[in-house]
C-alpha cells in the first residue's frame, strides 16, 4: 500500500465524503461539501459552467459518485488547496482538479471542479510529452 501524504489522505476522505453524499441521495451532506458559489467545468464546454444547484441534481439524480481514484496530488496554497486526480468511471478515466476553500466555515468546502475525459487524448498538450523521451543510443 502505497504512502500518502497528510494532505492527500484529508482530501481523498473529502471526496469519499462526496461519493457517500452522491450514493446515498443526501443532499444536505452535498450541499455541506460544497461552497455556495460552486461550480462545475468541463473541457468540452470550458466557457459555460455548470452551476451547483445543476449539479447536485444531475448527481443526485443517477446516485453515481464514480469509481476509484488514483493518483492525487494536492497542493496547499493556504486559503485554497488544488487536488488533482484521476477517476475511473463506467465511460472511462476522467482527470479532475478540485478547488477547494479553505476553512470556511471551519473546513474545507470545494469550490470549482475541472473535468475532462483522460488517457485518450487526440491531440498533446502544448509542453507536456505523452510519451518517454527518445534517448539515443552512443554506440
Amino acid at each position: 500500500m502505497p504512502t500518502v501524504t497528510r494532505l492527500v489522505k484529508l482530501f481523498l476522505e473529502k471526496e469519499a465524503a462526496l461519493a457517500t453524499a452522491v450514493r446515498n441521495a443526501d443532499a444536505d451532506a452535498l450541499g455541506a461539501l460544497l461552497t455556495d458559489d460552486f461550480e462545475l467545468r468541463v473541457g468540452a464546454r470550458a466557457a459555460r459552467p455548470i452551476a451547483r444547484a445543476d449539479w447536485m441534481r444531475e448527481l443526485l439524480r443517477r446516485r453515481d459518485p464514480g469509481g476509484d481514484i488514483s493518483g492525487m496530488a494536492v497542493h496547499d496554497f493556504g486559503a485554497a488547496a488544488i487536488a488533482s486526480f484521476t477517476q475511473r468511471t463506467a465511460k472511462g478515466p476522467l482527470f479532475v482538479v478540485d478547488v477547494w476553500r479553505g476553512q470556511v466555515d471551519g473546513d474545507w468546502k470545494l469550490a470549482v471542479r475541472y473535468a475532462s475525459p483522460a488517457g485518450s487524448a487526440v491531440f498533446t498538450v502544448p509542453g507536456a510529452r505523452t510519451s518517454e523521451p527518445e534517448i539515443p543510443k552512443k554506440y
